[in-house]
């Protein structure tokens, strides 16, 4: 059974999307022993201009407006798949990942909503250029990724580092994200750190980490207000020099992991809580693999 349980890390791309970090979105994809799925979608939540007579697009300053050459794009869709595919095969070739790639076409909503289910973590990186990380298209990719049920991944655009202790952001007693957190350490790492929001106390099954042989555990505190503040966020994290943050989502705005992942340049996991039904039929103990 892979650590946590999911199955697919699905990693939505736009046409020409070669600032996204492939190579990190495979290694995360080897360490929980998922299945990578590329998707890119050839229109983007855009009709096809090519069936509107009056759309122009502007070819610079000599050419100015002109009709949209619906061939010259299709052309060019066909080219950013072929160089996808090229780069996610050199991402993956070293690595025992099994990754594949598909072109879809239709809304970015749906078509998330339609693939992505219960098992699988989203994968939302940020481009490197700050032109296209401003564009409609990442907007649009932010909130399909965001506005979906699922686990999330956030990748900054710089990675900071690829070792270090796995972190837990603790906002409620036996928060999911620290048993999730000690599976991925257990994995790859043998630090956890949990870090406390508001001094909150856990119950046994979360104490009884620390006796875990294969877990180093630190557990910090930090207030909730400090979060969102980059420059508190650095104060707090100032000693650690973590590899990834965990955190369960709707604990706190997802906007909060998103400066966690920039001001700290790494990966942030968001998992899906359990649901309400689920709660209290798997107890804690049974969910940390021994």
């Amino acid at each position: 059974m892979p650590p946590l349980g999911y199955k697919r890390l699905i990693l939505a791309l736009p046409p020409g999307a070669s600032s996204v970090d492939l190579r990190v979105a495979a290694e995360f994809a080897r360490l929980l022993q998922l299945e990578m799925v590329a998707i890119m979608l050839d229109d983007f939540g855009l009709a096809d201009p090519g069936r509107l007579p009056f759309t122009r697009e502007f070819r610079g300053p000599l050419s100015g407006w002109q009709p949209i050459d619906a061939e010259r794009i299709r052309r060019d869709l066909e080219t950013a798949a072929q160089n996808l595919q090229r780069s996610i095969e050199a991402a993956t070739r070293d690595l025992e990942t099994n990754a594949r790639f598909e072109v879809v076409r239709g809304s970015l909503g749906e078509t998330l909503r339609a693939m992505a289910d219960g098992g699988d973590i989203l994968v939302l990186a940020e481009p490197s250029n700050p032109a296209e990380r401003a564009s409609a298209q990442f907007n649009w990719l932010t909130e399909a990724v965001l506005g979906s049920q699922t686990a999330v991944l956030l990748v900054p655009a710089r990675i900071a580092r690829t070792g270090g202790p796995v972190v837990a952001i603790a906002a409620a007693a036996d928060d999911p994200s620290i048993h999730a957190a000690a599976d991925i350490a257990i994995a790859c790492t043998d630090e956890l750190v949990i870090i406390d929001a508001d001094h909150i106390e856990h119950g046994s099954a979360v104490r009884d980490l620390g006796g875990d042989e294969r877990l180093r555990v630190t557990r910090m505190a930090a207030a909730r207000g400090n979060f969102p503040d980059p420059a508190l966020l650095s104060h707090a994290f100032r000693h650690l020099q973590e590899r990834l943050v965990v955190m369960t989502r709707g604990s706190f705005d997802d906007s909060v992991a998103s400066t966690i992942a920039s001001a700290r340049h790494v990966p942030v996991l968001l998992i899906a809580p359990p649901p309400p039904e689920a709660q209290g039929e798997t107890g804690p103990d049974e969910h940390i693999r021994r």
